[in-house]
């Protein structure tokens, strides 16, 4: 699973993909070249290495791969960028077009609102979402709750603390969470 993290710095704060994920993929695809590099070397055909070349293909892939937004207290914007090196998607937002951030909590598969999550067919779920005003949405990041454990919650207060922008919670913390000693996730 791709993490995200939050890096203040002296124009606003930024959520981005982890640093410790880039530097996973980079120390995968680093060692699948060197294997791939070794192998070649002493004679062994590339069609007999497909897996070795898919799996670089994918780490190279995971290595490169941005997903970006900043929230620009000096420009007074949110400036996102979504997409595999220089290829991808790229918006920026004025502050004054932001209605609010919003984090709000659902169960995947469940059309009640009020649904419970189980352990097999619905998972609780977290939206990290900038609503404009124009009731359009941009969603930052959908993530499982057990997988999030709080981190997101930390990182939405962060933002909306430095950049100033309104934050709407649809519910406090672990209220509905339903956590056992069988539960270590």
């Amino acid at each position: 699973m791709v993490r995200h993290a939050t890096k203040k710095n002296k124009d606003g704060i930024s959520y981005s993909v982890s640093l410790g994920f880039s530097l996973a993929c980079w120390a995968l695809t680093l060692f699948l070249f060197w294997g791939l590099a070794l192998n070649v070397g002493e004679g062994v055909a590339l069609v007999s290495m497909w897996h070795l070349i898919l799996l670089f293909l994918f780490s190279l892939m995971g290595a490169i791969f941005r997903d970006t937004w900043i929230f620009d207290t000096a420009k007074r914007e949110v400036r996102s960028f979504y997409g595999v090196g220089p290829f991808g998607k790229r918006e920026s937002i004025p502050f004054r077009e932001v209605s609010h951030i919003s984090l709000e909590h659902f169960v995947r598969g469940a059309t009640d609102k009020d649904a419970k999550p189980t352990k097999r067919k619905f998972k609780a779920m977290i939206v990290f979402t900038l609503c404009l005003k124009d009731e359009s949405t941009r969603d930052i990041e959908i993530i499982p709750e057990n997988t999030s454990g709080g981190r997101t919650e930390s990182a939405i207060q962060a933002i909306s603390a430095v950049s100033g922008l309104p934050l709407y919670v649809d519910r406090p913390r672990d209220m509905d969470l339903h956590v056992g000693l069988r539960d270590p996730e």
